[in-house]
């Protein structure tokens, strides 16, 4: 089960950063979606100078609430997607932010990922289960 999991978000991920144009990941955009974000949001911050974010899809089940955005640098010439967020949200509760980095940056950045949704005790993590099943649920939109 837990190697099906894997397989259908590794599927997921390469599919979503085939199709779009794409720049790796930093630590600072790592970090920034799985920490900065809420201290922005909390304290009324403006958004990070040099990026926007962008709403893909939300899901619903339940009193469980998923949300997938876009991570956009904005240069002059162009603009990339670094990463995408995922918001996980149960009823009243906090909501957890996770990074989904692109697949060629840093190893350092993508094993920071791989820890936030795997517990490491042999078992899929519940996060592991939701990042897959959100993403073969969502529609991701292509760009040209």
């Amino acid at each position: 089960m837990k190697k099906t999991i894997i397989l259908t978000v590794v599927i997921a991920m390469t599919s979503i950063f085939s199709t779009v144009v794409f720049g790796q990941t930093t630590l600072e955009e790592y970090n920034y979606v799985t920490k900065g974000y809420k201290v922005q949001l909390e304290s009324g911050l403006d958004m990070k100078k040099g990026y926007e974010l962008e709403n893909v899809d939300e899901a619903t089940a339940g009193e469980r609430t998923v949300t997938l955005k876009k991570l956009i640098k904005t240069t002059t010439n162009q603009k990339k997607t670094v990463a995408y967020m995922l918001t996980y949200k149960k009823g009243s509760g906090t909501t957890e932010y996770i990074c989904i980095p692109h697949p060629s940056s840093d190893n350092e950045i993508i094993d920071l990922y791989w820890k936030a949704l795997y517990n490491g005790e042999g078992n899929s993590s519940f996060r592991l289960q939701l990042m897959a099943y959100v993403l073969s649920r969502m529609k991701i939109p292509t760009e040209k």
